[in-house]
C-alpha cells in the first residue's frame, strides 16, 4: 500500500515540479501520512490503556515526534527512490489507475491522513481539553 502511494506521489510531483527533487517529495508527504496513522493508534492506544504518560506541551515529547518523523523520511527515502523504475512498470497499466486522477488522489491522501489523527483525538476528547 504504501508503495502505490509513495509511486503517485511521485508521479504527481514528477509531473507537476519536474525541476525538483520529486523523490524526496514524496517520502515526505508519505511519511506525513504514515506519521499521521501512527499519532492516531497512539491516541487510541492512549484512550483505551492510557499508555503513554508524556505530558501535554512537554519538549520530551515534541523532540521524540520530530525525531520519529526524521526517521520516517530517510527511511521511505532510501527504501522508495532507487525503485522508482521499479514502480513505474509494475504499476503503470495499473487499473485504479484510470479512474483515480491525481486531484482525487491527493485529496482523498489528506483527508485520510487528517481523519487518522483527528478521529480518535476527537472520539477520546484530547482535542476538547
Amino acid at each position: 500500500m504504501f508503495e502505490y502511494m509513495f509511486y503517485r506521489l511521485n508521479l504527481a510531483y514528477k509531473k507537476h515540479e519536474p525541476s525538483t527533487n520529486h523523490g524526496f517529495s514524496a517520502s515526505i508527504a508519505l511519511s506525513a501520512f504514515q506519521f499521521f496513522l501512527v499519532g492516531g493508534v497512539m491516541i487510541v492506544l492512549n484512550g483505551c490503556f492510557d499508555v503513554f504518560n508524556v505530558p501535554n506541551n512537554s519538549i520530551f515529547g515534541k523532540i521524540i515526534a520530530l525525531g520519529f518523523m526524521a526517521l520516517l523520511i530517510l527511511y521511505n527515502y532510501k527504501h522508495y527512490t532507487p525503485k522508482i523504475e521499479e514502480m513505474d512498470e509494475k504499476y503503470a497499466n495499473f487499473p485504479i489507475n484510470k479512474w483515480l486522477k491525481d486531484w482525487l488522489f491527493f485529496f482523498l491522501f489528506i483527508l485520510i491522513s487528517l481523519s487518522f489523527l483527528f478521529v480518535p483525538a476527537l472520539l477520546f476528547g484530547h482535542l476538547m481539553k
